[in-house]
């Protein structure tokens, strides 16, 4: 998605400069100065450029680019409807006011902007562009199925654009069909194995897919494709996120040495966050390596979880510790958990428990003692 909106934007920067005429400095600089993300210091340089050229569109478009990416709205609206004014047939002016009027939630005037292009006078990269601005202004304005259909016609012309697979994906999952959503977030990946967003986004949909099934053959079919998608993109891109989620999706597949290394991986990139320890811990747990779990566990409480991810760390803790009959420690996991009831029944098991280790430390001395006593007769 990302590289596609680079590609139009930076085949509209050679428009522009070649429409500038001759370049100011000033021009330059803020270009410059823009593409390196120092958006704060372009603003002076564009501010010159339409103080200088007060009727050349690019100055404003460039200045409300500027103060966009500041979130200074307000001023970024005003100057690129100026754009608009300067340059109305020109889609790169129209589609970056109407990013500023979604960015503040007055999507209806958007659209409206973006309708009165000229649809069929753009180029196909645009056509794309504008179709998934449009579908993103129906979806907010509950009108996914519009969104869809306005999608399928282009997706029609252009079927192997997976900007727009990921876009009806997404009306898709607004419209509540989330098959369709990841037939589209999955075909979306296939084409373009850099587009990590979707699929992240098929993985996890087939995830939940799959919880959702109520038939077992229905659900592995969804574990196994989630399973796919994900252990691609975290082969790919072996970043947390990414092994993190072909951990769950081999958790979900009953793959678990597949799940712990994953797991293991998405530890190693950062061993500051709680979760993959969780994850961890309850996975070797899983294969019985009970001691190796309970050392990653309580790793994870002391990586500062969060409230409710602590909650589901103490339990686990309690029910491994419970097993392996450290009855005071699991009684204390599970208070911590907020089962009181669970705490109070293993706190009247552990004092019988040691009733009955004293019973038979009391048995032991007494077989020793009438061991003792026949030895002597001997």
């Amino acid at each position: 998605m990302h590289r596609c909106r680079f590609g139009i934007f930076a085949a509209l920067m050679v428009a522009v400069a070649l429409a500038a005429g001759p370049a100011s400095a000033d021009w330059n600089a803020g270009l410059q100065l823009y593409n390196e993300g120092r958006f704060a210091d372009a603003i002076e340089h564009f501010q010159a450029t339409v103080t200088s050229n007060p009727n050349w569109p690019g100055g404003y478009l460039m200045l409300g680019r500027c103060q966009l990416a500041l979130k200074q709205h307000d001023e970024a609206i005003a100057n690129l409807r100026r754009s608009v004014e300067l340059g109305p047939g020109d889609p790169a002016n129209v589609a970056t006011l109407s990013r500023a009027l979604m960015a503040v939630d007055r999507h209806a005037e958007a659209r409206e902007l973006l309708e009165g292009l000229e649809f069929e006078a753009l180029s196909a990269e645009w056509k794309a562009e504008v179709a998934r601005m449009l579908a993103r202004c129906l979806i907010v304005e509950d009108r996914a199925a519009d969104a869809v259909a306005l999608l399928e016609g282009h997706l029609a012309n252009d079927p192997d654009n997976p900007a727009l697979h990921q876009a009806i994906a997404g009306a898709y999952q607004a419209e509540g069909d989330r098959a369709a959503a990841l037939d589209h977030f999955e075909r979306a990946f296939a084409i373009n194995p850099g587009d990590h967003f979707s699929a992240r986004a098929a993985a996890a949909t087939a995830l939940s897919l799959a919880a959702a099934a109520g038939d077992d053959a229905i659900a592995e079919s969804f574990n196994s494709r989630a399973l796919e998608i994900a252990t691609r993109l975290a082969t790919a891109a072996p970043e947390y996120e990414n092994a993190l989620l072909a951990g769950e999706a081999a958790l979900g597949a009953r793959q678990l040495e597949a799940a712990a290394a994953w797991f293991a991986a998405a530890m190693k990139s950062r061993p500051q966050e709680p979760l993959a320890r969780f994850y961890l811990g309850r996975t070797l747990a899983a294969l019985d390596h009970d001691d190796q779990a309970i050392t990653h566990l309580r790793a994870a409480l002391g990586a500062a979880p969060d409230e409710e991810l602590a909650v589901r760390i103490h339990s686990q803790l309690a029910r491994l510790l419970a097993c392996g009959l450290e009855l005071g420690e699991a009684a204390r996991h599970y208070r911590a958990a907020g089962d009181g009831d669970r705490a109070a029944e293993i706190d009247a098991l552990a004092g019988s428990f040691n009733e009955a280790l004293g019973r038979l430390a009391d048995l032991r001395r007494d077989v020793a003692a009438l061991a003792g006593m026949e030895s002597e007769l001997e």
